[in-house]
């Protein structure tokens, strides 16, 4: 893979440790869950543990994905190295996945080295929801 100045660029502004809060409305059950832990950001992985709430219970919650540079962007991709999304080096972008019959529609916010934030709308036969996610460097 060429290494290239936009992918590890971006990549080397947002290494190191960040709070993370997340909201998530559920439409296909009209409930809120909510996410609150940290993310780390090293120069090959994006890991992420916290706390999942809902008005039932609290979970432990995490998520791994692996990043490599590329010429003109970030590639994220999950733990099995498939493809997630590609990240390049615009200030705000758009972004989507189609896993199976899910359909991932993201919106990311790269609003300094110290603060950024992501949307996503997730359709598909299981999944109907809206995930709102702000970033912190800690």
């Amino acid at each position: 893979m060429m290494k290239g100045s936009v992918g590890t660029d971006r990549l080397n502004l947002y290494l190191g440790t960040w709070e993370v809060k997340r909201r998530i409305l559920d439409r296909f059950n009209c409930s809120l869950l909510t996410f609150e832990g940290q993310a780390f950001v090293t120069p090959v992985q994006f890991e992420e543990h916290g706390e999942t709430r809902s008005d039932h219970a609290t979970l432990r919650s995490s998520r791994t994905y692996r990043l490599d540079d590329a010429y003109d962007h970030l590639v994220v991709r999950f733990p099995n190295l498939s493809e997630f999304i590609r990240i390049g080096d615009s200030a705000s972008q758009r972004v989507t996945h189609h896993c199976g019959p899910d359909l991932y529609r993201g919106h990311l916010f790269f609003r300094s080295p110290d603060t950024w934030a992501e949307v996503w709308h997730v359709r598909g036969t299981r999944k109907n929801y809206l995930s709102l996610a702000h970033y912190r460097r800690v």
